[in-house]
């Protein structure tokens, strides 16, 4: 192509043939040196103004050769894209270039272009020239095989810690990044993969080291010889149509010569997808006319979908990471795998602490104080959730005295920790930018959104320039996206709980705005607390006192509403988690002290869940006789943690609730105790067998409070009526026993039957199906 060294040159030789040729038809050259980078929107809208087709490419000319001859190379390999546009072109300006047009040369300037962007990584709160190279900070996450229905969008922050232990259970081993493209079960050759999480439990961490060992050589080396990595939050900020070779040349420019080429091997690229639940156009409305093209024009939305869909490169291997949340907008798409990353195993969160802490003796203090409140211990699986715990635990110094017990309190702390050494020329001062983040904070909770643009911060009255506060860093984080800026807060949780903060502080906030906000919600009844408003009161002056009596009022009412009456579920979890996070001993005693039931059937039960339970049953007082419903649910992950506080009632209900002969065992202890309330103890249906009967009988046979058990149902045979007869004859209050006679042989029943002789009080009782031998 001439002289390689010299493209400028080579632009002033054919330049009046250029403005000949081009000005035929404008537009495509315009149109691609615009989407390129080769000029800037102004100059372009600039050009495009002028009437005359010639004077417009001349002026394009113009700004080409001013570049230099970098820029015009680019021009020159660009030429080749629209030439199909532009049949009179001279053979001088687009004949061959071995300008990156070998592919192994392209291969190897892509690995080294992917090292030096994902070679290093910014924590949380980091200055801009501050990072730490991941091979030395990178802590290996949790990934198992989702086996969960789409419609379940779990929980975001509390109880996802205790799901690792059974999932680990389930799925016998994690799954790592060299196995995910392998063959298994019905899918083979898998093309499309989703890794879910939950935010900032390290997606976007987990592809940067998949892009980086990719380019090291380590990983994926015999499947693809390109790989691409597409942030959700730069496609955001894509205006106009755009073809997939556009998108892909977004970040990697150096490509252009060699693009085609690449695009003709789709089986040897893999696209990464990064940030999913961050997309801000909806494409599960998109069934039709999908593109088929790389250098067709779409608008972004029906790129992507057009990608996911397999209408574009249906070769190709796409792997998409995204929250639970943006789950149902994926039913349209036919995913052949996927993986859930459930952030630090149990072993890298005390790592994580040794790490945090120079003092080996203080890590390990730390460490324990975390272990013994598991509420928080299962929340620190976030890494992000792990730094702000230590934040807090550094800044206290000691952890004995006045130890957070809550995650509202965990949060009041680190909110305090990050205002103490700025000046906001007083309190007004931090009450102010408190109200701006607070209001931004709601808004995006309200309307499921992480993501926020420089329009929206001033909608918030947070001017740009504020922006570069130290105490505005570490807690809205700036990202530069091209051109452009997005900004976050550095974990939803961080938002959750300002956006619960704003109903205190901010004018014209009412309740019923956060009564479907399960985490935010949490957060305001946990800053209804005397000690955490007080805490942050020094700092950011008074709450509305209308606001807290009008929140105290709310969960008042409620409470005694749903501990009266048969209503129940998972509502009524929401206000036991309100409860715990108001961590107030003397208002918890009052909402139960008129309690008559309390009911949770046919709610799934998370560890975090019965952790929450017990904290408040240990703070109040259980009346006498109180109901305890948790039939139909599953608490094969919470039995053993409730335990503690089952004595306290008086009916306990765990009709058709799996626990089974392992579950069971938790209940011994229960019934042993001398101050055990519980008269009546509905076990019908739960999968109890002959083999857990004796440590059944053994337990009651200590009992003096129970005086009816029923066990229709179970798996309970003939074998277990020597069991029966002990803890019968031994119980003293025992009156009723309800059994499946179906599991009886007659002679069987009529031993049964026949104790009426031997305790007159007693009876057994049988469904009347049951009785007809």
């Amino acid at each position: 192509m001439g002289d390689q060294k010299e493209p400028v040159a080579l632009l002033r030789k054919w330049k009046v043939t250029l403005i000949e040729v081009l000005s035929m038809d404008p537009s495509p050259v315009l149109q691609l040196s615009d989407s390129r980078g080769l000029i800037s929107r102004l100059q372009y809208n600039k050009i495009k103004a002028i009437q005359d087709p010639a004077e417009k490419i001349e002026s394009l000319l113009d700004l080409i050769i001013d570049k230099g001859n970098g820029m015009a190379q680019v021009f020159l390999e660009l030429l080749k894209i629209v030439q199909k546009d532009y049949p009179r072109l001279p053979s001088e300006l687009i004949g061959g270039s071995d300008v990156l047009c070998d592919l192994q040369t392209a291969k190897k300037k892509h690995k080294h272009c992917v090292i030096r962007d994902n070679g290093k990584i910014v924590e949380y709160n980091s200055l801009p020239w501050e990072s730490i190279l991941i091979s030395e900070r990178y802590t290996p996450l949790l990934m198992v095989e989702y086996q969960k229905p789409f419609e379940d969008t779990v929980q975001e922050l509390m109880g996802r810690g205790s799901y690792q232990a059974k999932a680990m259970v389930r799925n016998k081993s994690k799954v790592s990044l060299e196995h995910l493209f392998q063959t298994k079960g019905d899918f083979q050759n898998p093309k499309l993969l989703i890794l879910l999480g939950v935010a900032g439990v390290g997606k976007t961490t987990l592809v940067q080291k998949l892009m980086m060992d990719w380019a090291l050589g380590k990983l994926y080396q015999d499947n693809f010889d390109f790989v691409f990595c597409l942030k959700c939050r730069e496609l955001n900020l894509l205006t106009g149509k755009q073809s997939l070779v556009d998108v892909l040349l977004l970040n990697h420019n150096y490509l252009l010569p060699s693009i085609g080429q690449i695009l003709k091997h789709p089986e040897k690229i893999l696209i990464v997808i990064d940030g999913f639940d961050e997309f801000r156009f909806p494409i599960c409305q998109l069934q039709h006319q999908l593109c088929t093209k790389t250098d067709e024009p779409r608008n972004i939305d029906n790129l992507l979908a057009s990608l996911l869909r397999r209408g574009l490169l249906p070769e190709a291997c796409l792997i998409l990471t995204t929250r639970p949340s943006a789950l149902e907008q994926m039913k349209v798409i036919k995913a052949d795998g996927c993986f859930e990353i459930l952030g630090f195993p149990e072993e890298h969160r005390e790592e994580y602490f040794q790490h945090f802490f120079a003092d080996e003796a203080v890590a390990a203090q730390a460490f324990q104080h975390i272990k013994e409140n598991e509420v928080v211990y299962t929340m620190c699986y976030i890494p992000i959730f792990c730094w702000i715990v230590c934040t807090v635990l550094k800044e206290q110094g000691k952890f004995v005295n006045n130890y957070p017990q809550t995650a509202t309190e965990i949060f009041v702390h680190f909110i305090i920790i990050s205002v103490k050494y700025h000046n906001f020329s007083g309190q007004a001062g931090l009450r102010a930018c408190l109200q701006k983040l607070s209001k931004l904070a709601f808004c995006g909770v309200q309307e499921n959104r992480i993501i926020f643009y420089p329009e929206e911060l001033k909608a918030a009255g947070l001017e740009l320039q504020d922006m570069t506060s130290l105490f505005c860093t570490e807690i809205l984080v700036k990202e530069v996206v091209g051109t452009f800026s997005v900004y976050s807060f550095i974990h939803l949780t961080v938002q959750e709980f300002l956006a619960a903060l704003s109903f205190f502080i901010c004018d014209n906030c009412t309740l019923e705005s956060f009564y479907d906000l399960d985490i935010t919600l949490r957060f305001l009844f946990g800053l209804t607390n005397p000690s955490s408003q007080n805490q942050l009161a020094q700092h950011i002056g008074p709450f509305s006192p209308a606001a807290t009596a009008q929140a105290n009022h709310w969960l008042q009412v409620n409470i005694e509403l749903y501990t009266t009456s048969a209503w129940s579920g998972e509502f009524f979890m929401k206000l036991l988690y309100a409860l715990f996070e108001k961590n107030d001993a003397r208002v918890t005693k009052e909402a139960l002290a008129t309690a008559t039931s309390i009911g949770l059937p046919s709610t799934p039960l998370s560890k975090v869940d019965c952790l929450v339970i017990r904290n408040v049953f240990q703070q109040g007082n259980v009346p006498c006789n109180m109901e305890f419903n948790l039939e139909g649910g599953d608490l094969s992950d919470g039995l053993h943690v409730l335990a503690p506080v089952l004595h306290k009632f008086g009916r306990l209900f765990f009709h058709e609730n799996p626990i089974g002969d392992k579950g069971v065992v938790h209940l011994y202890p229960v019934l042993q105790r001398t101050d055990c309330q519980i008269s009546f103890l509905d076990l019908m249906g739960t999968g109890i067998t002959d083999e857990g009967m004796p440590g059944l009988s053994a337990a009651i046979a200590q009992n003096n409070s129970i005086k009816e058990l029923d066990l229709w149902g179970s798996g309970i045979t003939d074998k277990s009526i020597q069991h029966i007869h002990h803890m019968t004859l031994n119980c003293p209050t025992l009156e009723t026993i309800t059994l499946h006679g179906e599991k009886f042989s007659k002679t069987g029943r009529q031993r049964l039957d026949n104790l009426t002789s031997v305790k007159p009080s007693f009876k057994v009782r049988w469904s009347m199906n049951d009785y007809c031998w």
